[in-house]
């Protein structure tokens, strides 16, 4: 398929996601009625890929209006209802990624303007997160901080960061741009994402997430194919459990794409064109031994995903894109 067969191709996908967003402008998981803020944002970034600007400004108001006084949202809701009573770091600051996708596809500076005083009070405010070795805690509750911070996370944070700077850029802002790394080829290996003792190397996140901030290495990409790439299916949520998931292996694409390994990205995307189900959009994973799909939903986020990574390989816009920043 070329481009435009290829993104005509994900449209299903595409309209799952607004399928699910409610007339308030939350993104679900899906039919569950679970929500939660980066993943919502995630959602975003492909409405702004489709262009669908309607959608995509629902969703932001919906963001902004459920921010609390400290420009937090909890972790999860399900049905309006807080399901994990906490915050986690990296969670609301990943809309400055939909927010400048949408940018580089349609120059709307106005809209940016119109955002410019919250854009600046939710990345202090993700600041505050940052303990005094700079280190990011990865969620606080009603007794503090958590002690641990994680990989995933704090990758997270370093690509909104990067949104960020590009952001008060545009917005004329330059004097509060933040120029310093949050994560790095140095610092990966600190303890302080250790603090649990839970052995994170069995999780594919924690090997392509760093890649998605350039820290990459031969070595490290042979890990990763060799530990958590299924042939002929896509890459493993887990090292020991036989189960594919679509937005793993999405994300696995577009950091191996972004490291330069193009030609093993397109290798491993095209794997997952094939589980679409009747309706031509996508489940969240498959469970390989028992050939099932499990968990019996089909998230949006997973959707999203795929969206982003077909827009890496693809180019279906011809536009810059913001999680190869």
């Amino acid at each position: 398929m070329n481009p435009e067969e290829l993104k005509n191709h994900l449209l299903p996908a595409k309209n799952w996601i607004t399928t699910n967003q409610k007339t308030n402008g939350a993104i679900l998981w899906d039919e569950s009625g679970k929500w939660d803020a980066w993943d919502h944002s995630e959602c975003l970034i492909a409405l702004a890929i489709y262009e669908d600007w309607e959608a995509f400004e629902l969703g932001i108001e919906f963001l902004i209006e459920n921010l609390s006084h400290e420009s937090l949202i909890k972790s999860e809701f399900v049905n309006g209802k807080i399901s994990q009573d906490y915050y986690e770091a990296h969670h609301v600051a990943y809309v400055f990624l939909p927010l400048l996708q949408r940018f580089f596809i349609d120059k709307n500076l106005p809209f940016l303007q119109k955002h410019r005083d919250l854009i600046h009070e939710i990345y202090k405010s993700t600041k505050t997160f940052q303990n005094l070795d700079g280190f990011y805690h990865w969620a606080k509750d009603k007794n503090g901080f958590s002690d641990n911070s994680l990989i995933t996370s704090t990758c997270s944070i370093e690509l909104s960061r990067r949104a960020y700077n590009q952001l008060c850029e545009i917005l004329g802002d330059s004097e509060k741009i933040d120029s310093k790394p949050i994560i790095t080829k140095e610092n990966l290996s600190s303890e302080a994402f250790n603090r649990d003792g839970i052995d994170r190397s069995r999780f594919s996140m924690d090997s392509y997430y760093p890649m998605l901030c350039n820290i990459v290495s031969p070595d490290a990409i042979h890990k990763l194919i060799e530990n958590f790439y299924v042939e002929g299916l896509g890459i493993k949520c887990v090292k020991e459990e036989p189960w594919v998931t679509f937005a793993e292996t999405s994300e696995c694409v577009m950091a191996l794409y972004k490291s330069g390994e193009h030609d093993k990205a397109k290798e491993i995307f095209k794997h997952i064109l094939k589980h679409a189900n009747h309706r031509n959009f996508f489940p969240t994973g498959f469970q390989y031994e028992l050939k099932i799909y499990w968990p019996e939903e089909n998230s949006t986020w997973t959707n999203a995903a795929i969206i982003m990574a077909a827009d890496c390989l693809f180019d279906f816009n011809k536009k810059e894109k913001v999680i190869l920043i």
